[in-house]
């Protein structure tokens, strides 16, 4: 993967080659902390649908497409190919926890299911030492505003742009 071939290059302790086979590798070299995604592949189904589907895949709950509310869009890696990725905001609850969650395993996904508690963002956020993609940092400055919001009286609806039909 990328991030482990950018993380490579200064590492005594890995060859920067991608074909190497024979150098020490640690467990963590090109892992990062991200939100559920996925590519949108799939004829016939809509944003949300897919969405839905990864979210099971790789966290293990079984969310409605109807019940995702997109939050933005937005484009990312623009001096490369820019990418539209959407952000969708749902709430699970543990009933809703259906399976292990950890990727598809014959795609060669390997995915560990973390928890961020609330109370823990604003010091995950400011962190420099976090090596995550931006897409993770907006989505919790997005969702300890909504927080804010909601303690002002807010609801979700008034922070979404429009039911995710996409």
């Amino acid at each position: 993967p990328a991030v482990y071939y950018r993380d490579s290059v200064s590492r005594k302790d890995v060859s920067p080659s991608l074909s190497s086979s024979t150098t020490a590798k640690t467990t963590t070299a090109g892992f990062t902390l991200e939100m559920p995604a996925g590519l949108v592949d799939k004829k016939g189904k809509s944003r949300s649908q897919i969405a839905a589907e990864e979210v099971f895949e790789e966290t293990g709950y079984r969310v409605s497409a109807d019940d995702l509310r997109l939050v933005n869009r937005y484009r990312a890696s623009v001096g490369l190919m820019g990418s539209i990725h959407d952000v969708f905001y749902v709430q699970v609850t543990e009933k809703m926890r259906e399976g292990r969650g950890g990727g598809v395993e014959k795609d060669g996904e390997n995915i560990e299911v973390a928890y961020l508690p609330t109370e823990d963002i604003p010091a995950f956020l400011s962190d420099p030492e976090k090596d995550v993609p931006a897409g993770l940092l907006y989505s919790l400055q997005w969702f300890l505003l909504a927080q804010v919001r909601m303690n002002q009286g807010a609801s979700i609806g008034d922070m979404v742009l429009r039911p995710a039909k996409l």
